[in-house]
């Protein structure tokens, strides 16, 4: 028979978004979080590029991300993480311009209408304005999580939940498969940092199939990755193209390339993080399309690097007309919702800048809901044993299984001619 363990709070999940919950909650209340294959957790998808809010089409989501590039800012050079304010540059068409710019003056955001710099031109993005941010965000993913962990870390279980038990409205046991070993964890209160993989917790607690389908939706998230010694350290966007510059050890440099699509394609229900989407090679054409339109040299410069492929999944959350969050034009750019079951409490989407409000909020409501009535999980014994070994913990486009070819490999493999 499993052995009973009695906990305030039950975070299910291990990102960001959970260690944050966590963070704000460990002080007041015993806090367990419980994440099946953190390795492959989303938020070390994360490209390491976090806007000042600039992006943002509603003036509240504005100040929103803006606020949390500070809050990144101040966090990181505390905990010592490469990191680096960065100008950031941006090509924009007239009519975003007309939504955004109010934005900007009313969040505070510094801002300065300039060219892009050499390699990079916009001749070919017609009618589009370019501007540089000089507050924007550039920083390790993987080491930020290891530091902003480290806290709770040893309250971070991998193990892989099994079963949920429901009595009327509230939940009353989660069973979860801990080192082997299968534990009941009685919480007061369960809270699901809902990232791509979480969509099966909702079905576990007997949430509808369709209005899971209804409420957390993803898409394949592709990053071109191009490094070298020759790699300009400049970062931008260029109409649909984001480019990230991080650098990397021995003067080389990496451009982390993602190709926004339009219209994303998205997908519903219960995803496996752990299996990739397949590599679109047309998304991938279409990514250097863009980039060789927009830089001079290209075929020399390409010709200089290692290129490679990271393909992952990314959640998105609805707003509050059923459009997903992606589009940037909420006033609350995250999602937080009960699904009428008393105890629980599912929080999207597991995304860097906005995870720590989001944990605040949730706070208010865990706060609303109980009072402290269990030890730190320190007393649980054999379920921390099973901590997740944060060190070994990268980026995953850092990953050592990635793939690395000749520019002339790669443009075969993806199908590009070689002009």
């Amino acid at each position: 028979m499993a052995k009973a363990v009695d906990v305030d709070v039950l975070v299910l999940g291990g990102g960001i978004q959970a260690v944050s919950l966590m963070r704000e909650l460990s002080t007041d209340f015993s806090v367990l979080a419980i994440d099946q294959g953190l390795k492959d957790a989303e938020s070390l998808h994360f490209h390491g590029y976090f806007s000042s809010g600039w992006n943002a089409a509603h003036p509240s989501a504005a100040k929103a991300y803006l606020q949390a590039a500070q809050f990144w800012r101040t966090q990181l050079e505390s905990d010592a993480v490469n990191s680096r304010i960065t100008d950031f540059y941006a090509a924009l068409p007239q009519d975003f311009l007309d939504t955004v710019e109010p934005n900007w003056v009313a969040a505070g955001i510094s801002v300065e209408e300039v060219p892009v710099p050499a390699p990079l031109m916009t001749t070919s993005l017609p009618s589009h304005r370019c501007f540089r941010f000089a507050d924007d965000l550039m920083f390790d993913g993987a080491a930020a999580y290891r530091c902003f962990s480290a806290p709770v870390s040893e309250r971070v279980v991998n193990g892989a939940i099994r079963g949920i038990v429901r009595e009327d409205d509230r939940v009353v046991e989660v069973t979860a498969e801990i080192g082997g070993s299968s534990h009941r964890v009685k919480p007061q209160l369960v809270l699901s940092a809902c990232g791509a993989g979480n969509a099966a917790i909702l079905e576990n607690l007997g949430v509808p199939v369709q209005i899971v389908r209804d409420v957390q939706v993803v898409r394949p998230l592709h990053m071109l990755l191009a490094k070298g010694g020759n790699v300009p350290p400049v970062s931008a966007f260029l109409k649909d193209l984001v480019v990230a510059y991080h650098k990397l050890e021995g003067g080389e440099g990496l451009w982390i390339l993602t190709l926004n699509p339009e219209h994303p394609r998205f997908r519903s229900g219960v995803v496996d993080m752990r299996v990739a989407p397949p590599i679109e090679r047309a998304l991938i054409r279409d990514t250097l399309d863009r980039l060789a339109n927009c830089m001079t040299g290209f075929e020399e410069w390409a010709a200089s690097c290692h290129w490679g492929v990271y393909a992952g999944w990314k959640t998105d959350a609805p707003g509050p007309d059923g459009d997903a969050l992606v589009q940037l034009n909420y006033p609350r750019p995250y999602h937080i919702h009960s699904f009428d079951i008393a105890n629980f409490l599912a929080v999207w989407p597991n995304h860097w800048g906005l995870a720590v409000e989001a944990a605040k909020e949730a706070g208010k409501w865990v706060r609303s809901k109980a009072k402290p009535r269990h030890p730190q999980p320190e007393a649980i014994g054999s379920l921390l044993s099973q901590s997740v070994d944060h060190q070994t913990i990268r980026n995953k486009w850092q990953s050592d299984e990635l793939e690395w070819h000749s520019w002339a490999e790669f443009a075969q493999k993806m199908g590009l001619p070689i002009r």
